[in-house]
């Protein structure tokens, strides 16, 4: 499998085609789309329940956003699916720097990525712990980044869509958020208080039953994380990315 850079032809039709079947398969209820910025490096990060939840701000937010998938999506009878659509693999439970490389190119594209930190679906609903793999690239490309919190489909998608039932999706958009931290390259303290500010600003827009170990919402208090907008940048023309690291 080559990982492109350039929106595959596949890309959009994939896009045409989810989204129809949402429109008979769901009743999504999105809001924050405002939040989304339509040019530029962008990191997409969100909660994993649902076989949905990557696909669903894949196909509706942007044309150019490639997901990252677990490697072994790649290697069972759809992986030509997710090959074709742009998605590239990522090795879970180590660091691998292939994939973050690619991540890194991507953005330096000036295209979207989308991550989810947890790495797997949360199979009970709530928030598990977080991979550091996304607080690494937002902190090495100064790329923004953008949490999305979905819920709802678990259980009963599989029954509802046999019967041309739809099922109701919640989306929540989150503002742009850019990290802050004291130098390009970030400490290990500085990668962990990443993670915890990116998955508190994610379980923060979750119902409590969602929020999972991240449920102490009332205390959080971002100490890397600040407004995009806050910061000497337009939106138009998105700060640049730093180079990619070796």
């Amino acid at each position: 499998m080559t990982a492109q850079l350039s929106i595959p032809p596949f890309h959009p039709i994939g896009n045409f085609l989810l989204r129809a079947a949402y429109a008979v398969l769901l009743r999504l209820d999105i809001q924050g789309r405002e939040h989304v910025l339509k040019t530029g490096p962008l990191i997409i990060v969100i909660n994993h329940t649902h076989f949905l939840d990557p696909v669903i701000p894949a196909a509706l937010l942007r044309p150019d956003i490639f997901p990252m998938a677990k490697t072994e999506v790649f290697e069972g009878k759809w992986g030509w699916v997710f090959n074709w659509y742009g998605s590239f693999p990522v090795r879970r439970g180590e660091a691998d720097m292939q994939a973050f490389k690619h991540a890194f190119r991507l953005l330096r594209a000036g295209h979207a990525i989308l991550m989810a930190p947890e790495g797997t679906r949360a199979r009970s609903g709530g928030l598990q712990a977080a991979h550091e793999g996304v607080a690494l690239i937002a902190a090495r490309t100064n790329a923004p980044l953008i949490p999305i919190a979905q819920w709802g489909g678990r259980g009963e998608f599989n029954r509802n869509w046999k019967k041309l039932k739809r099922t109701p999706i919640q989306v929540r958009i989150g503002a742009p958020l850019l990290v802050k931290t004291t130098s390009h390259k970030p400490t290990r303290d500085e990668i962990h208080g990443i993670t915890d500010d990116i998955m508190f600003s994610l379980a923060k827009m979750l119902p409590p039953e969602y929020r999972g170990l991240y449920s102490a919402v009332e205390n959080f208090a971002p100490r890397y994380l600040v407004p995009y907008n806050s910061v000497a940048v337009s939106t138009s023309a998105p700060k640049e990315v730093l180079p990619m690291p070796n």
